[in-house]
């Protein structure tokens, strides 16, 4: 244990406050109770000898000291990941990583707590899950389901059916302890696509609703037959996991819903139609947990030396879906976080204002996590000079937005970043209509209340595919870029004690225009193929269909800004005029296509299907 040194002030105040001392398959540990609530401190103005406050230059240069001896941000994404895996909110997994995240903190010298903000009805955990063909040629399956839906209670094997066009074709006896292949939505509506729409698809809100209720009488009449289960599909490679945690202990799902790959649903429902017999078994072990269930946010405090009741608050949601380990959503907000707590500590680094480090839970449910804390610390939020939030991924942090107030402040304290690394830099956004709303993310929850707080999310950059791992089965480890996670927690670190050493809160004038505050930001309105940027889907109606964009177009540039992912792609459109030009690659030919997004709106593009 390497002994830690205080400074003389610290010394005497802990001495009179006191001080003491290829198939798919996961699998999940034991239950655990979640951890009790506990009610946090505030911070409050303690009589202490005030530290010098270091420039932005001298904080980075201590801060990068301290991660060449030592930087432990994969070490973190790595234990939370594997020892605890995927973090659902209200799950054990989930109540045991909070409270080994709130020890981390206390590791490195800072008050930790554990605060609920609300409880589920229903506690859900899940267990391994698999599936397979049995025949007519043995295979496995890559494969998930939703979280709070039903499992199967053991390996279930059944014949493989098409989904009957009628209720009353359910009726005839043969489709007990079946699963029951369900056909791919139909994809949105194409600009390009409308003429080529099967006669049976439907072509209004009337036409969908209808179609909607037929489909669920039809199912209905499935599970009173007593099949098995169904077997859907998204149509593509992703297997996107998302749930509702609003069921009652009384009246749980009973009838599982396995989510096969398009390319696989689409072999076995081939071979059905060609009069192949094929015969399906799907594992899905879950288990229910009566409530109320305990949600929780875990909080850190890195007390200021002048002002400990003002504060800067750096996170990320600690919470994930469960389809895989929730590795870069947002277990890298998590490591970051962390990392840059244990950086300022190690650097000897006090702040004028209090640091306060937040891990919220249940923002895959609706910012659930930040929003309760916000309710319970209304009298707080005057108090916050800023929020920074890390959700968006393990791409380098590559910049900041900035208000017309904040810009000549931030282009001051943050430029030491902008040459901390020429591979990897940084840059401050100006955005003179307010700060990007809509997002989706913690940040989201400061800037949206009646009297808003400065919400940020971090600008990201760098050769990753975001849209591939977001709530799929591909958010694993092997998605890491560990270079871009000790550059973006030496960042994250520096910039929260610039901003805590300002000589004056960050100004809040102009801070969101006040139209775009429910906004849900800016977006082209299309779904990125697995590089990000080349169209898979339009939304008809959306700024993408107006200008003309196609599926199968490559974007290439926004307005003169050259894009080659989709994390360059985001920050482009969030920096663009409301009016600009989009360069894309159409075939042999480069087409160029007027843009117009409403003058409110502002934010990253459209993000996977199952997201809010």
């Amino acid at each position: 244990m390497r002994m830690k040194q205080f400074p003389l002030w610290t010394v005497s105040t802990l001495l009179l406050l006191g001080f003491a001392a290829p198939s798919c398959r996961f699998h999940w540990r034991e239950k655990q109770a979640a951890a009790a609530p506990q009610e946090l401190p505030q911070p409050v103005a303690v009589r202490r000898q005030p530290a010098m406050p270091v420039s932005p230059s001298e904080g980075l240069a201590r801060i990068v000291e301290a991660a060449k001896k030592e930087n432990r941000v994969s070490e973190h994404l790595r234990q939370l990941c594997t020892q605890f895996g995927a973090r659902l909110t209200g799950s054990t997994a989930l109540a045991k990583a909070s409270e080994w995240t709130r020890k981390q903190f206390a590791g490195f010298g800072l008050d930790a707590q554990i605060e609920e903000w609300g409880t589920f009805p229903v506690g859900f955990d899940r267990g391994p899950w698999s599936g397979r063909i049995v025949s007519p040629e043995p295979a496995p399956l890559v494969c998930g389901f939703n979280a709070w839906s039903a499992g199967t209670r053991g390996p279930v094997a059944g014949p493989a059916k098409l989904l009957p066009a009628t209720p009353e074709a359910a009726s005839d006896g043969s489709w007990k302890g079946a699963w029951v292949m369900v056909p791919a939505p139909p994809p949105r509506a194409r600009r390009d696509g409308a003429a080529s729409r099967a006669a049976s698809q439907p072509t209004s809100t009337a036409d969908a609703a209808s179609a909607a209720r037929r489909r669920n009488e039809i199912e209905t009449a499935l599970e009173q037959a007593g099949v098995a289960g169904f077997v859907t599909t998204e149509g593509g490679d992703l297997i996107h996991t998302a749930g509702n945690p609003q069921i009652k202990p009384d009246k749980l799902p009973t009838v599982p819903r396995m989510k096969l790959r398009g390319e696989d649903h689409k072999k076995i429902s081939d071979q059905i139609a060609a009069g192949v017999p094929v015969v399906l078994e799907f594992d899905a072990q879950v288990t229910f947990r009566p409530g109320p269930v305990s949600n929780v946010n875990v909080i850190a405090d890195l007390r200021g030396s002048q002002f400990p009741d003002e504060m800067v608050i750096v996170g990320g949601h600690i919470d994930s879906w469960d389809g895989a380990l929730g590795t870069t959503d947002n277990g890298t907000g998590v490591a970051t976080t962390l990392e840059a707590a244990r950086l300022l500590k190690a650097a000897g680094l006090v702040p004028r204002r209090t640091i306060r480090f937040m891990l919220w839970s249940g923002e895959e449910q609706g910012l659930l996590g930040s929003r309760g804390w916000i309710q319970k610390h209304r009298d707080l939020l005057p108090k916050i000079s800023a929020v920074l939030v890390h959700d968006g991924g393990t791409a380098y942090v590559s910049g900041i937005a900035a208000t017309k107030a904040m810009e000549p402040i931030f282009q001051e304290i943050f430029a030491p970043l902008a040459t901390l690394d020429p591979k990897m830099p940084f840059k401050v956004r100006p955005t003179p209509d307010g700060l990007p709303v809509g997002i989706g993310s913690d940040h989201d929850s400061f800037l949206q209340i009646e009297n808003p707080v400065p919400g940020f999310f971090w600008d990201q950059a760098g050769g990753v595919d975001y849209n591939r791992t977001h709530h799929t089965q591909y958010d694993t480890m092997e998605a890491e870029r560990p270079e871009y996670q000790r550059h973006s927690a030496v960042v994250i670190a520096a910039a929260a004690l610039a901003v805590a050493n300002l000589e004056k809160p960050l100004p809040r004038e102009g801070l969101v225009n006040p139209s775009a505050r429910r906004g849900r930001g800016r977006v082209l309105g299309f779904t990125p193929g697995e590089d990000g940027l080349t169209v898979a889907d339009v939304t008809e109606g959306g700024a993408g269909h107006k200008a003309g964009l196609q599926v199968g177009d490559k974007i290439l540039e926004i307005g003169s800004v050259k894009v080659t992912n989709l994390d360059e792609l985001r920050a482009a459109m969030a920096a663009a005029p409301s009016k600009t030009q989009l360069k894309v690659a159409r075939g042999a030919v480069t087409a160029v296509l007027s843009v117009e997004w409403p003058q409110a709106a502002q934010s990253r593009p459209n993000r996977a299907p199952s997201d809010r």
